[in-house]
């Protein structure tokens, strides 16, 4: 065998080995991030559920109370006069079941057990309910609001009883119940996601009748739809018990995620199941695994052809070896950078065509090293220059166990990268080899509440510590606003949902308007948001706050018209906890309410 033979079986058996271990590393990346996705959504999907629960009990609770306060009710309650209080509150029934049509239960309880109105079978009334329900006879010896989902004639329905309460008096209680449906649908709309419940076979009551159930080890599911019973009876085939699973079928592949459903005692007694479309990550491996075979090839071929011409002189040999190195940085799909440290040495074509270069000779025209565009982050896990008075790349060569990312902002464009390095020595000399991986839209979607477009609770709880130790380490003020919109539910009452909806993407975007890059707003729950604010004293938050107060107040909302909002407004003491100061927030907020709302108090 000649040398020359040797030397090309050689080198093709180094591509061989750098394009497996590169498929190899971006396959185990891209499981990473698929399975970082899949809990992502489980995770939104899972707080939308819980909000979507919450936001029920606050409304009935609340729609309970304002029945109980129209003129005659509470006096026909308490006597017991069940057609005295029919006609009071049926046209409130009306309207209810007009604003939501999935309402299917209204129902007055007598403290003795017996049912006294049933707006839904408003014939049928006396018996002793709290015999035969126990979540009846619950409220009737606790006297406390108890929701969670039960079955009944009406079917699966969440239900909500909430205390009638005169002077001290246990009277009775309200009722009301929903369709499961309305849960599974209001779902949908937020996340696309498809979904049906499923009862435990021990639990399952006057559903039992029901003969079209499809049994999935010991749970039932009920009311699946047409559309997605084949999807559904495959899943069965390949499962014996209910659990998360991704599953293909009918060339397409979907994630179905159980999230339990819990009764008014919070325990189990089922669980609903989302279904939705996602991609096939064993199509993308295939994929992936075609393309680096077919790259290898042609790269074994391209190396044969040129070592055959260039094998006569050291020049043309030289001029092989950079050919093949920059052939192989090429491969890779994400950004790749050669640097000593300090300066840029190679760079593959991704890096070059993100910063908006020809070749590595620009760009060290006017950049030595890529550092210049690391930008500050909202955490310690970002690169700067230096860090920790090291180098960048000496930093996380000495650190290889931490995740270490990079934020760049390119024509007004940033994107979050995670940074891999490895080091390569000759004698005194070292190289870093540095691979930069587009993690942007995984944060963003983890990190951003999908209504308003601003920071979610889990962003603003990662960064509220990191804010307050900076602050206090580097002896700076931190300024923080926690507010709140005023009679929101109104708002929803009135004009629907959606309406509310619009009306917190109007007042979230109307607030970033006139915030600083470096100030953060998330939104904290339902209709709160809260705002830190670096650098700033207390005099400094208290004039933006006034300012976003007044904005609000004189802007015109589409069809809700004047809006209002209460602020708590605070500064960071020197021996505060991040707990201490929401605390302290929270009960300035509450005290803008209690006294007449529309104003900041501090």
């Amino acid at each position: 065998m000649s040398l020359k033979t040797k030397i090309l079986l050689l080198l093709s058996s180094v591509i061989l080995g750098v394009a497996t271990i590169v498929a190899t590393y971006s396959i185990l990346h891209d499981k990473d991030q698929y399975e970082a996705r899949m809990s992502d959504i489980y995770q939104s999907v899972r707080l939308n559920y819980e909000e979507t629960l919450h936001d029920i009990v606050r409304f009935y609770v609340s729609r309970a109370d304002a029945n109980m306060k129209t003129e005659g009710v509470l006096n026909a309650f308490r006597s017991k006069n069940h057609d005295a209080l029919y006609p009071l509150i049926a046209p409130r029934w009306e309207v209810m079941r007009q604003e939501n049509p999935m309402l299917t239960i209204m129902q007055f309880h007598n403290a003795d057990g017996t049912s006294l109105l049933r707006m839904h079978q408003p014939e049928v009334y006396g018996d002793p309910i709290a015999s035969q329900r126990s979540m009846v006879a619950h409220i009737h010896r606790e006297h406390k609001t108890v929701y969670g989902f039960e079955e009944g004639r009406q079917g699966l329905a969440f239900r909500i009883l909430t205390p009638v309460i005169e002077d001290g008096v246990y009277l009775g209680a309200v009722e009301f119940g929903i369709e499961a449906s309305y849960i599974t649908d209001k779902i949908n709309r937020y996340t696309g996601y498809q979904s049906f419940f499923m009862i435990q076979e021990n639990n399952v009551g006057v559903l039992s009748g029901i003969s079209n159930f499809l049994q999935i080890g010991d749970m039932l599911a009920i009311n699946v739809s047409s559309k997605l019973l084949p999807l559904i009876e495959s899943y069965k085939n390949q499962h014996q018990i209910l659990e998360n699973s991704v599953i293909n079928y009918a060339n397409q592949t979907y994630a179905m995620k159980a999230i339990i459903v819990n009764n008014y005692l919070n325990q189990p007694i089922g669980a609903v199941i989302f279904v939705q479309a996602v991609a096939d990550f064993s199509n993308h491996v295939f994929q992936m695994i075609i393309a680096t075979a077919l790259i290898t090839l042609v790269l074994i071929f391209i190396l044969w052809m040129i070592v055959s011409r260039v094998y006569d002189t050291v020049a043309e040999k030289m001029s092989f070896q950079e050919a093949y190195n920059q052939t192989i940085l090429d491969a890779i799909p994400s950004p790749v950078i050669v640097t000593d440290g300090h300066q840029l040495i190679a760079a593959n074509k991704t890096f070059l065509a993100y910063f908006h270069y020809t070749n590595v000779a620009a760009f060290k025209r006017e950049h030595q090293c890529v550092c210049e565009y690391f930008e500050e982050g909202d955490t310690e896990e970002y690169l700067l220059p230096m860090v920790n008075d090291q180098r960048w790349s000496e930093y996380i060569s000495d650190h290889p166990y931490v995740h270490h990312k990079a934020k760049i902002t390119i024509e007004g464009k940033t994107t979050i990268f995670e940074v891999k390095l490895s080091v390569l020595r000759f004698h005194q000399e070292k190289r870093y080899v540095v691979i930069f991986t587009d993690i942007s839209s995984i944060q963003a979607r983890s990190m951003t509440d999908p209504l308003t477009g601003v920071a979610n609770r889990l962003h603003f709880t990662m960064v509220f510590q990191h804010t307050i130790n900076m602050a206090l380490r580097d002896q700076k003020t931190l300024g923080v606003i926690f507010f709140d919109i005023d009679h929101f539910k109104e708002v929803n009452d009135l004009y629907g949902h959606l309406i509310g909806d619009e009306a917190l993407k109007h007042i979230a975007a109307l607030v970033k308007q006139r915030l600083r890059k470096s100030d953060i707003i998330a939104r904290w729950g339902g209709e709160e948001f809260i705002i830190l604010l670096p650098d700033s004293s207390l005099e400094e938050t208290l004039s933006v706050a006034e300012i976003l107060r007044k904005t609000i107040e004189l802007e015109n909302f589409e069809r809700v018209g004047r809006i209002t909002c209460s602020f708590g407004v605070a500064a960071l003491k020197n021996d505060e906890s991040s707990e201490e100061l929401l605390t302290r927030l929270d009960k300035l907020l509450y005290k803008a309410k209690e006294s007449g709302r529309n104003r900041v108090v501090y």
